[in-house]
């Protein structure tokens, strides 16, 4: 089995999500890519990066409450848009986007735990 230390595991799944979302929102004028992906995808990075570090921090075991904390936040986040407290435009399908993504981190944490071996120790020390 491979050996997957915290800060690798940071990196595969915080800094290369949040990294790819950055370039696909400030190309988005210069790389041509079918709209909707265009739109849900940075967001979908960032849902995903944002439940994987919260995955970390908890040394992979699912806290219901900081899960639901975050999915509130998403959702909150959306409304505020929409009713134009903060810029952007609220959007349902954000929300979706967001949930989807936070489904594969959590789907994606089962099998980073059964597939790839984490040396606990020196997964806690990173």
């Amino acid at each position: 089995m491979i050996s997957l230390s915290k800060t690798t595991d940071i990196f595969l799944n915080v800094v290369i999500p949040v990294f790819l979302g950055c370039i696909f929102y400030f190309l988005k004028n210069e790389i041509t890519v079918p709209e909707m992906i265009q739109n849900y995808l940075p967001d979908g990075l960032w849902a995903y990066a944002l439940q994987s570090c919260i995955l970390i921090i908890w040394n992979r075991k699912i806290n219901i409450i900081w899960s639901i904390a975050i999915m509130l936040f998403a959702v909150i986040f959306e409304l505020l848009q929409y009713l134009h407290f903060i810029n952007g435009t609220g959007d349902f399908f954000d929300i979706i986007i967001y949930f989807i993504f936070f489904g594969i981190a959590l789907s994606a944490n089962k099998f980073f735990i059964s597939n790839i071996y984490f040396k606990l120790t020196s997964y806690d020390k990173d």
